[in-house]
C-alpha cells in the first residue's frame, strides 16, 4: 500500500511538472495573442498602461469568454503590467516597431543573445537608455518573450 502512495504522488508530481512545462512552452506575449487578440486588437489592448492587478481586474471579466485559466489570467496580468513593458516602448520604439522587437525573440535567440544586443542598442548615441533600464527592459524580454 506504501508503494501505491508514493508511485501516485510521483505520477501527480509528474503531471504537474508536464503541465508546468507546456505552459513554459508558450510565452505569456503568445499567451496574449492568442487568449485576447480574438475579440481585441493587440495595438488596442497594447495601449493601455495598468498594473497587474488592474489588468487582473479587466481580464477576469473576460474570463469565461475568452477561455482564460486563471493561472493564464496570471500571466497575461503580468505581461501586461510589468512596469518594464512601458520602458520598453517609450525607449526602443523611438527606433524600432514592437513588431522588430518581438521578431528578435521569435528568431529563437538565446537569453545570452538578447542580453548582448540589448547592450548594443543601449550603447547606441541616440538610446539614452541608463545600464538599469537596459537591465529591466532585458529581464522583460526574456520573461515574457
Amino acid at each position: 500500500m506504501k508503494h501505491i502512495i508514493v508511485f501516485t504522488g510521483l505520477l501527480i508530481g509528474f503531471w504537474g511538472a508536464v503541465d508546468a512545462a507546456e505552459q513554459r512552452k508558450i510565452t505569456a506575449a503568445e499567451l496574449f495573442n492568442i487568449k485576447c487578440t480574438t475579440c481585441h486588437g493587440a495595438d488596442e489592448s497594447l495601449k493601455r498602461h495598468a498594473t497587474k492587478e488592474q489588468f487582473l481586474v479587466m481580464i477576469r471579466t473576460m474570463q469565461f469568454g475568452a477561455k482564460v485559466t486563471d493561472q493564464e489570467m496570471e500571466r497575461i496580468a503580468a505581461f501586461l503590467g510589468d512596469p518594464s513593458r512601458l520602458l520598453l516602448e517609450q525607449t526602443c520604439t523611438r527606433c524600432h516597431d514592437m513588431t522588430r522587437i518581438r521578431q528578435a525573440r521569435l528568431e529563437k535567440r538565446t537569453d545570452a543573445k538578447i542580453k548582448v544586443l540589448v547592450e548594443k542598442m543601449r550603447k547606441k548615441d541616440a538610446s539614452g537608455v541608463s545600464e538599469k533600464d537596459a537591465a529591466a527592459i532585458y529581464q522583460y524580454l526574456i520573461s515574457f518573450y
